[in-house]
């Protein structure tokens, strides 16, 4: 018998299957399955998509139960959903649950703690029983999400802007900024041979070409111009600059980096009774990366973190520990091995 955890984004639909000794038996990988993002029937063709190479060679009858992490999971069009799922000759009911959870059971086999997820966005829980409880923050780009990737690049960008503004263009983090903008903004603009016209790249620029702007007030708007005309994902796609500058000593950048940690250790007080010792897991991009925000972070919460690994294999984890009935000492053991820790 064998179970199955899928992890459903908005960038990537990923499945994996496991039998009941927790061997890796299949995987696959499609395009974002988020529903609020894509759609319920495009969102279910990805799934579908990832579904398949992780149940080649094997009798999907034979599958005892699923979990699926989803991001999205309240634009879900169930109906929709059940006949791809019948399609795939898959007969269990599958549990469909959102990502807090999931992030969770990442990161530790035991049934209470906190989760603090910093990618895109951010948001901290509260989990009893596998399950959150209390939810901080998670509230988009526009009021909240705060300490997140489109935080950081927001900060960068403004940072950038007011730095230019003053006729300041030494900065590493400004540097960094202006030539990312100069990059998206030539490659917007095709030449007439079909390469990109327009504005030395940001390597050239870094090297001198093109670099101090003769006015820096206009390369500011400049740059004003090109992230407000794109989506808000254009402005999350800074913030590895962000990491990078500051493990240069950019003082704009270390800024941001304290200021980012302490708003998402805040995130986890609003969560996280005081003195507390249950296991706090860190998940997305922001602090699996382990750069300097997630240093700022695991230090500022003053309390033992572990990162959260592979959620596909959480949620195959949950579904086992469902499926085949696993007691407490079980349940460990399989999630040691599941997640590769043994």
């Amino acid at each position: 018998m064998y179970v199955l955890g899928l992890d459903i984004g908005g960038t990537s639909s990923r499945a994996l299957l496991v039998d009941a000794s927790g061997r890796r038996i299949g995987y696959g990988k499609a395009a974002g399955g988020n529903p609020a993002a894509h759609g319920t029937e495009t969102a279910a063709a990805n799934i579908r998509q990832a579904l398949e190479p992780a149940l080649r060679g094997v009798d999907p009858a034979e599958v005892a139960g699923a979990v699926i992490g989803m991001a999205g999971i309240g634009a879900l069009d169930r109906p929709v959903f059940d006949r791809m799922w019948a399609s795939a000759g898959l007969r269990c009911a599958p549990v469909v649950t959102g990502d807090l959870g999931i992030a969770f059971a990442a990161g530790t086999a035991e049934p209470r703690g906190t989760v603090l997820i910093a990618g895109t966005g951010a948001i901290a829980a509260r989990i009893e029983g596998g399950q959150p409880t209390v939810i901080s923050d998670g509230l988009g780009w526009l009021l909240g999400d705060q300490g997140s990737g489109f935080w950081l690049g927001r900060e960068a960008a403004r940072a950038a802007v007011h730095s230019l503004g003053r006729g300041e263009s030494d900065g590493l983090l400004t540097r960094l900024v202006a030539g990312h903008v100069r990059d998206s903004r030539a490659g917007d603009v095709p030449d007439a041979g079909g390469g990109a016209a327009g504005a030395p790249t940001g390597a050239e620029q870094g090297s001198g070409a093109g670099w101090p702007p003769v006015d820096g007030r206009a390369e500011a708007i400049r740059i004003v111009v090109h992230l407000q005309g794109r989506s808000p994902l254009e402005l999350a796609r800074l913030a590895p600059l962000v990491s990078r500058a500051a493990a240069e000593g950019d003082p704009d950048a270390l800024k941001i980096v304290s200021m980012a940690a302490g708003l998402l250790c805040a995130t986890v007080a609003e969560v996280r009774a005081e003195g507390e010792s249950t296991p706090i897991v860190l998940a997305g991009s922001v602090l699996t990366s382990q750069g300097p925000v997630y240093a700022a972070v695991r230090d500022g919460l003053g309390a033992p973190t572990v990162l959260a690994g592979d959620a596909a294999g959480a949620a195959a984890w949950l579904a086992a520990r469902e499926a085949f009935g696993l007691d407490d000492e079980e349940a460990r053991r399989l999630h040691r091995r599941i997640l590769r820790e043994e």
